[in-house]
């Protein structure tokens, strides 16, 4: 591996770290050199990515979190130092959807799917950003989605709260520049988990949305990590404010 794009000796935050997207990119930046600290809301799954982070040759540390809680999400970063004393990495994965359209969600749905998806990435950067400041830099990825692009008829609430982890992007990049921080987001499209057969064949528009991907096919799991670490490595030392969409073309062809 290139040094440019190497992690080793750095310690990384993965925020819903148990199963899917945030697991396999926990496991990837421990390829990459990383010490990695995996956090969800279920112990199930994050203390098996932790074992499989240590078969790496890597430390690890798996946090039961609560990312949409304060008071836990600062127990998971003083928990991060107190093992490893610093922070040089957040990626902040943690998130959820749903499929209810406009004129079906109500306010409970609306608010809920702005604590699932945007608020994580508030409390999670708002805890770092003092540890990254004291010990010289580091490195923000928040993964938000492309349904924040472009229009988002099949889940307006999730759209618009992945919009604003775009923006907040923007702005904590612009705000931290100063101190080193560099702060990226990730915006991928359909991704290729064991829920999404069922999810394609519950809602024929998100079946229709999908089969105008020009690649034809969902993204592996790894194609997500990649970006996300290219993003955490000195590859994109000059990098930040940026949104890297990894979508198969999708929302270049449907706009």
């Amino acid at each position: 591996m290139s040094s440019l794009f190497s992690l080793e000796d750095k310690t990384a935050i993965v925020t819903g770290g148990g199963r899917w997207t945030g697991r396999t990119i926990a496991l990837e930046m421990a390829k990459a050199g990383a010490d990695v600290v995996v956090c969800g809301r279920t112990v199930e799954g994050l203390e098996t990515t932790a074992a499989d982070i240590k078969g790496l040759g890597r430390r690890s540390l798996a946090v039961q979190t609560d990312v949409r809680v304060k008071k836990q999400v600062d127990n998971l970063v003083k928990r991060t130092l107190d093992e490893f004393g610093r922070v040089d990495i957040l990626v902040n994965n943690a998130g959820g959807g749903s499929m209810d359209k406009f004129l079906d969600i109500g306010e409970r749905g609306w608010d809920f799917m702005v604590r699932e998806n945007l608020k994580p990435v508030f409390l999670c950067c708002k805890a770092v950003v003092q540890p990254m400041m004291k010990q010289g830099g580091g490195c923000i990825v928040n993964i938000a989605s492309c349904e924040g692009v472009r229009a988002a008829p099949c889940n307006p609430a999730y759209g618009a709260a992945k919009a604003g982890v775009m923006n907040l992007t923007m702005t904590l990049a612009v705000d931290l520049a100063p101190h080193n921080i560099r702060v990226n987001a990730v915006a991928p499209g359909f991704i290729d988990i064991p829920v999404l057969p069922m999810a394609l064949d519950l809602f024929p528009s998100l079946q229709r949305i999908y089969d105008k991907i020009p690649m034809a096919r969902a993204a592996k799991l790894e194609e997500i990590a990649g970006p996300t670490i290219f993003l955490a490595s000195d590859a994109a030392g000059y990098t930040t404010g940026i949104t890297v969409i990894v979508d198969g073309g999708m929302t270049s062809s449907t706009g």
